[in-house]
Parts: structure tokens; sequence; C-alpha cells
């Protein structure tokens, strides 16, 4: 950190700048004092007001003194992000300047929207209640909005959102083609939309004064051809012989995760703590709300065999060793929608197995051989029977099952 003048070669006094350079960002961070001084009163070498005698130096110690006031908001700063692990971005601390020293804010709607999204999630984090994977949702928020930016080649201000600009943007959405993001099908962007409604309700008054009763999500959600594995399917999975052991461990924690109905960042993590007699009774990272898991043999069978120590893979990895050992399953296709497209495609469905397929698996199954949806419910944590029914799926061979019961 270190202080330096707008205007070194001038003939007058000019406004001192601080400046700090951020590692995370690769960039500087720059902010106006608000102080001026006259260069020839300046010690370059030390970027600090030159010591006088006199009413001079009296005038060159209370500058001192205020310049020291904002390195020591700087430490500050950075020591409160170290405590809560936090990254420091040029957005938080121009927040954390602006509220101690009182400047004045940037006209409200000439804000830039995408610097808001990163206001927005600073200022939710500072409650440190918010997840990896909320923070991870509106930073993509403020991802999208910086290509839409490229895209449109000017800066997003706040007066330029309305609903001919939304549909602009999910056209955008729908073909966006840059890493790490893929053209949205409307689910994908029906979601995305309403975090950025999320994040403008927030920013309502501080920034903006949209009318935001006038602009809609107009994105239509549809039904996805989501994969759960069959009991002929699970069966094989648990007797199959693996060669790998990276192969085994994910086998295996799949299993938890159909056996216990669980999400992939609930079931990973099961640990002897959580078992009360002969319940696992486990908060969901996610929602906060309880499940209340019976442990049934197949389930004690897997924790016993790790120790209750189950082992840690991230879940990119997870993903791609068990679709490896899913390529035992049968071709399928899949249905997506894009606005008025509508696209056919055929997969193996290996491919289309991941983290959350044991769930809908374990939900499924258990729907299946009649498990009341209250009970899968208390097991699953899922509180609104809305969200269950999206997570029912049906095998073609059940259906052949009831109709030939039913009508034979």
């Amino acid at each position: 950190m270190y202080f330096f003048l707008k205007e070194p070669k001038s003939n007058k006094a000019t406004l001192i700048y601080l400046i700090y350079y951020l590692k995370s960002e690769g960039k500087n961070f720059k902010y106006s004092t608000g102080q001026k001084v006259h260069p020839g009163d300046w010690n370059f070498e030390d970027r600090m007001p030159k010591s006088k005698r006199g009413a001079g130096g009296v005038i060159s110690r209370h500058l001192s003194t205020v310049l020291s006031q904002y390195s020591t908001c700087l430490d500050d700063v950075i020591k409160d992000c170290e405590k809560e692990n936090k990254a420091l971005h040029r957005e938080f601390l121009k927040i954390r300047f602006e509220e101690r020293f009182n400047h004045k804010e940037t006209k409200k709607d000439d804000k830039g929207v995408v610097s808001a999204v990163q206001d927005f999630i600073d200022a939710k984090n500072m409650s440190m209640g918010q997840s990896d994977s909320w923070n991870q949702k509106y930073q993509n928020l403020k991802m999208k909005l910086e290509y839409f930016q490229e895209h449109k080649g000017r800066t997003l201000i706040f007066t330029d959102i309305n609903q001919d600009w939304l549909d602009e943007y999910c056209g955008f959405l729908r073909t966006i083609n840059k890493k790490p993001f893929k053209p949205h099908n409307d689910n994908t962007l029906h979601r995305n939309i309403n975090f950025l409604f999320t994040f403008l309700h927030w920013s309502a008054e501080k920034y903006h004064k949209i009318n935001l009763s006038r602009i809609k999500n107009q994105v239509k959600t549809f039904q996805p051809d989501d994969v759960f594995l069959t009991t002929e399917e699970v069966s094989l999975l648990e007797k199959i012989e693996l060669h790998r052991d990276s192969l085994n461990r994910a086998r295996d924690l799949f299993l938890v995760g159909v056996y216990s109905g669980q999400r992939f960042s609930d079931y990973s993590v099961f640990e002897k703590a959580d078992l009360q007699g002969d319940m696992i009774i486990k908060r969901a990272e996610k929602t906060e709300s309880d499940s209340f898991i019976p442990l049934h043999p197949k389930l004690k069978a897997i924790l016993d065999k790790y120790e209750w120590n189950l082992p840690a893979i991230s879940s990119q990895k997870f993903n791609k060793n068990i679709q490896e050992v899913c390529k035992i399953a049968e071709p399928i296709k899949e249905t997506v929608y894009r606005g008025t497209e509508k696209q056919i495609i055929y997969h193996s469905k290996y491919k289309m197995v991941a983290s959350h397929t044991a769930r809908r698996t374990f939900i499924t199954l258990s729907s299946e051989r009649g498990m009341p949806d209250h009970i899968i419910m208390k097991i699953t944590g899922i509180k609104d029977p809305k969200t269950l029914l999206k997570y029912k799926k049906t095998s073609q061979k059940s259906v052949v099952e009831s109709m030939n019961k039913y009508w034979s």
C-alpha cells in the first residue's frame, strides 16, 4: 500500500490517492482520500507529506495523521478478511472505505450493475451465513453479466434494465458458449433469471428505482427427463467387480446416497456423531432441514466398511468416476427446451448419472415399493410435496406391471 499524487508535476495542490495491489484480482485498488497537498510539500520517496517546522509542520503532521487513518482502515479490512477466510475484492474495499469516511456515493442510476452484484455478495456475506453454493450462484451471475457487457461493448447500468433488455439477456444466455458456461436450457435459464431478480430486489432504492412489477421472468420451465437407476441396475451396481480403488470408492459413496436419499453434500460426510440409536439425524447443508435416516443393514455395512470415515471426493471427480462405473446402463433419450426450440438428444444413460442421481433413485424406488410420501419426506428432509413430485420418476417396468395387474 502507498499514497501517490494525482498530478505530481502540478503547480498547485493536487489530490492524494491510496493504492493497494490485490493479488486475487491482479489489479490495483485506487481510492481518493479527498486530501490535497502541493507537490513541493510531498516526500516522493517516503510517499508522505514532508516533515516541517513551525506552522507548516502543524499542517504537515495533521495531513500525515489523516492519511494514517486510511492505511489503518486498509489494515483492519485485510485482517477481518483473513479472520473470516474471505477473499478481498476492490468493491468490498470501496464499501468499507465509504462506510468509514462517509464519502459521497456514486449517483445511484449510474452505478455499474456488475459492481453492484459484488456489493450484494459482500453485504450478504457479512452475516457469515451464506453457503459456498450460494456464493457460486451469484459469482456466476456476476460473470454472466460481465460476458453480456463484453457482448454489448458497453458497461451495463441500471437504467438499461427493462423487459426488452431482459428478453435480449435471455437470448444471450440461450446461446452462451464461453467457459465455464454452455447454452442454457429453459429450466436453467428460469432459475438464473430468478437469481437476477433476487439481486434487483435487494438493490432497489440503494442503486435504482426500477419498477420491478413491470418486468417479468417469462421463461417457462419444463419437466426434465432426469435419470434414476432401476432396482436391477442398483443390484448390479452392488455386485459388480471393479478393479480400481477410485471406482470402488465412488460406487460405495453413490450407494450410500441411494440407501439414504440425501444430497451429495450431506451423504458424502456422514459421521458417527450423526447417529442416534438406529437413526442418522442429519441437518441438510442446503436447506438447514433435518432428515431422519434409518440405519438399515445395507447402509450400515458401507459406513462400517469405512469406519464411518467416508472417502473425501470432489463432486467433479465423483461424477466422472460414477459415470464410468455406470456404463452398465442402456442408452436413453433426453428432451430439452430452449425457447421455441425442442431438442431430443440421445445419450448413453451412464453419461447422465451424477451425484444427485442417488437421491432421485432412492425417492423413485421407495415410492414404487409403496413407501408413503410422508415417510419419504421425513427421510429426505423434503418439506413441500410439490418438490417430492419433481423427484419421483416411473420406470417402464413398473408401468407394464401395473397395467398387467389391473387389465390382465
